[in-house]
C-alpha cells in the first residue's frame, strides 16, 4: 500500500493505492481518493494523540488485499500536525520501537536473491537509486552496483516505483537536477573521455540534447509502452533537463590551478594592464552586451573560452592567460 500524488489539469489529489499481481506483471489498484489534503482524515482526540478516521480505515481494510494498519499509519505520518510529530518523534524512533514498516529484521540477501534482484531491476531504476543515494555522476558498470540498493523496488508496480522516486527526488537541490537527468539516462555513454563523466557542460549540448530525447523516448516505450506521447512520469524529466543548468563544477578551476603550478616560474602580466575594452574584445562581447550581463553569464562565457583554449587541451598558453586576466578585469566591473 502507498500514497500516490496525482496531478491533472483540473486538480491535485492523493490516492491510496496498492500494487497487485496481474499475470506476470505488477499493476496498481486504487483504494481510496483522499482529496488534496490527506491530513483532513486525521483526528486529534487531545494531547499528543492522533488516529486515522475510523470509517476510512474500515473502508481501506476491506478494499486492500493485504491490509496493514501500521503501513497506513506510516503513510499518514507526514500529514500529522507538526507539533505532535515533534513531540512523539523520539518514541517512534527509540531503540526497540516498531518504527516504520520494514525498518527492522532485514536478513542478509543470499547470492541467488541478489542475482534475481539485479535481473529484475531495470537499468533506469538502478541509475536513479544510485544517484539519489550517492550523488555520483560516474556510476561505473551496472553489475557492480550492490543488489541490496534495489531490494525495496521489488514486488512493486511501475506506478508505485515512480511515486517512490518522485518523493526521493524532492531532496535534490535545483543545481543538481540537470546532472541527475544526464546521469540516469546514461548520456555519458554516448561520449568519450573524462569530461563526459565529470563535466557534461563541456560537451556539445546540441548532441547531448539529441541523445537525451532519443533515450527518454526509448525508456518511455520500454516502461510504459507509449510511443505517441510521453507518460506524465517521464515529462518531469523533460522539465528537469531543459529548465535547469548543470551543477557548478570546480574542474576548470582545478585545471587552472594545476596549470599555474606547473608554470609557476612564469609571471603573467597584471590584469590592471588590461583595459575594459581589450577585455571585452577577448570575450568577444560589445559594451552594450556587457551591460546586460550578470556574473553568472560572464562566468559561462569564461568557462567556454577556458575550455577552448586551455593548454592541456591543445590551446595557446598566452591566450589562456589573457582570458583569465580579462575575466578578472570584467568581473570587477559588474
Amino acid at each position: 500500500m502507498y500514497m500516490a500524488l496525482v496531478k491533472t489539469r483540473e486538480k491535485i489529489t492523493y490516492i491510496l493505492r496498492e500494487s497487485v499481481s496481474s499475470g506476470k506483471k505488477r499493476i496498481h489498484h486504487d483504494l481510496f481518493d483522499l482529496g488534496p489534503f490527506p491530513g483532513a482524515w486525521i483526528n486529534y482526540p487531545g494531547g499528543n494523540a492522533w488516529y486515522i478516521d475510523e470509517n476510512l480505515e474500515e473502508t481501506i481494510s476491506c478494499a486492500c488485499r493485504k491490509f496493514d494498519p501500521d503501513t497506513l499509519e506510516e503513510l499518514f505520518w507526514p500529514w500529522v500536525r507538526p507539533d505532535i510529530r515533534q513531540a512523539v518523534a523520539f518514541f517512534r524512533n527509540r531503540p526497540g520501537s516498531s518504527g516504520p514498516p520494514g525498518s527492522s529484521g532485514n536478513p542478509r540477501l543470499t547470492a541467488a536473491e541478489k542475482q534475481e534482484i539485479s535481473r529484475l531491476t531495470h537499468a533506469f531504476d538502478k541509475r536513479r537509486t544510485h544517484f539519489l543515494k550517492f550523488g555520483n555522476m560516474d556510476q561505473g558498470p551496472l553489475h557492480n552496483m550492490p543488489a541490496v540498493l534495489f531490494k525495496d523496488l521489488q514486488k512493486k508496480s511501475r506506478d508505485e516505483i515512480e511515486q517512490g522516486f518522485m518523493v526521493q527526488e524532492k531532496t535534490l537541490e535545483p543545481s543538481n537536477l540537470k546532472s541527475y537527468v544526464y546521469t540516469i539516462f546514461d548520456l555519458q555513454s554516448f561520449f568519450q573521455g573524462g569530461l563526459a563523466k565529470q563535466m557534461p557542460q563541456a560537451l556539445d549540448q546540441h548532441k547531448v540534447e539529441a541523445f537525451f530525447l532519443k533515450e527518454i523516448c526509448r525508456i518511455n516505450k520500454r516502461l510504459f509502452g507509449l510511443i505517441s506521447h510521453l507518460h506524465a512520469y517521464m515529462v518531469r524529466y523533460l522539465i528537469m533537463f531543459f529548465d535547469n543548468d548543470y551543477a557548478h563544477t570546480l574542474l576548470l578551476d582545478e585545471m587552472e590551478r594545476a596549470f599555474r603550478f606547473r608554470h609557476r616560474s612564469f609571471s603573467p602580466p597584471s590584469p590592471k594592464t588590461f583595459s575594459a575594452r581589450k577585455a571585452r574584445s577577448i570575450f568577444k562581447i560589445t559594451k552594450e552586451e556587457f551591460k546586460n550581463l550578470n556574473k553568472r553569464g560572464l562566468r559561462k562565457i569564461y568557462r567556454r573560452l577556458a575550455r577552448e583554449h586551455h593548454p592541456d587541451r591543445g590551446g595557446s598558453h598566452d591566450q589562456f592567460v589573457e582570458i583569465n586576466n580579462a575575466y578578472q578585469v570584467l568581473v570587477e566591473k559588474l
